[in-house]
């Protein structure tokens, strides 16, 4: 959509801001604002965006689109910078007519949803992600901000019941919206090798930002037994973070200098993703995670440990295989399995790929938000095909 598009056409949409911390390119939380902001002016959503530090790929992206964005710069909740924000906030929110704010995580959860609550106008907090990792004290602050906001904003059913079940959130409060992907951009068509893969035999690889609870590690570690029955098989992983210098000694003391490729991160994934035969998730944690669904958007087969959201993206032998966390024997079987099985490989990579095109496009996704606002301002019904899997513990979710 052109900024002149938007001019011309949003007075009859429903204004909403969407709050982040910042919109630099690495993160999942920068990437959805992003996409949903750029696709929800079609279902009648007027978006704005608010970060506490303007600037990044992601916010060009956005300001390119034409969205209007504003700087709520919040540099410390213990100084006065709060304040001032505060008052910026209030201001935008008047002069724009602001009729949902949406605080994507942790920090705007904290900042914009009191101070939406202290205007009258409905909030949406967020969680795209598990408690387990933050403070208690953040914990607990998360869970008294949860009773201000009109709802929270989830985007797998895992999330939805970890959140009714350790902190006792109703579960008429919570709205599940599954992440989408960008079809023009994820997609199985022209899918090559690289020139610096021509060679393998079965390229299995994986996309991430390189912290702890991605635990890559076990991914090397089931790596070295695809190799010892492939030696033309290559891993790829592409990404940065903190724990890529640990990951590059761990392949070199199991003696996979030659065959592990580690690529920075990058702005074009799929052009990786479409290299990739057998994409591997690995987490310790995830609620929906937009590389995977990403991977079979763009015809790879999935393999992933069975947290949070995943089962929601991947059925197991149907649209890939899944693993028990932290289980490398059972995850180095599936890699075996598929290196050496072809017809299998092809077979899960067709269906995972269509799966993604026909029920989790970005269209999708930003149709589902826009019915959240609406559902939250009162001019929607709730859609009870949602109410209804969030009344019992949902079947895909696993411990």
């Amino acid at each position: 959509m052109t900024e002149a598009g938007n001019k011309t056409s949003r007075g009859t949409q429903i204004p909403v801001l969407m709050m982040a911390q910042q919109l630099g390119w690495g993160g999942g939380i920068e990437r959805d604002v992003s996409k949903f902001a750029r696709h929800v002016f079609k279902h009648g959503i007027d978006a704005h965006v608010a970060c506490f530090r303007p600037g990044g790929a992601r916010w060009d992206e956005v300001e390119k689109a034409g969205i209007p964005t504003i700087c709520i710069p919040v540099t410390s909740f213990k100084s006065p910078s709060v304040i001032a924000a505060a008052r910026l906030l209030k201001r935008y929110i008047a002069e724009h007519n602001i009729q949902v704010l949406h605080a994507f995580d942790t920090a705007t959860d904290l900042f914009g949803v009191p101070v939406a609550r202290f205007l009258g106008v409905p909030s949406l907090t967020s969680q795209l992600w598990y408690r387990d990792f933050l403070s208690r004290s953040t914990q607990l602050l998360l869970s008294v901000v949860d009773r201000v906001a009109g709802g929270i904003f989830v985007n797998s059913y895992a999330a939805a019941h970890e959140l009714a079940t350790n902190w006792h959130v109703p579960r008429d409060r919570i709205h599940v919206c599954h992440n989408g992907f960008e079809p023009t951009e994820f997609h199985p068509h022209g899918r090559k090798r690289l020139a610096v893969l021509a060679e393998a035999s079965v390229v299995i690889g994986t996309v991430a930002v390189l912290r702890e609870e991605k635990n890559l590690a076990l991914l090397l570690d089931a790596f070295v037994q695809v190799h010892s029955i492939d030696s033309r098989a290559i891993l790829l992983i592409v990404g940065d973070g903190p724990m890529k210098a640990e990951l590059a000694r761990r392949a070199e003391h199991l003696g996979l200098t030659d065959v592990c490729l580690f690529q920075d991160a990058t702005l074009t994934p799929a052009d990786w993703m479409r290299a990739i035969d057998i994409f591997a998730l690995c987490s310790r944690s995830e609620s929906f995670p937009n590389a995977l669904l990403e991977a079979m958007a763009c015809g790879c087969c999935p393999v992933a440990s069975r947290v949070g959201g995943t089962s929601e993206l991947v059925t197991h032998e149907k649209t890939g295989l899944l693993f028990e966390s932290g289980e490398v024997g059972q995850l180095a079987e599936a890699l075996r399995r598929l290196t050496s099985d072809r017809e299998c490989r092809s077979r899960l990579a067709n269906a995972a790929a269509r799966f993604a095109h026909e029920q989790l496009t970005i269209d999708i996704a930003a149709a589902r938000l826009a019915d959240i606002y609406r559902q939250l301002l009162g001019r929607a019904p709730v859609q009870h095909e949602y109410s209804a899997r969030l009344s019992k513990v949902p079947e895909t979710v696993s411990s």
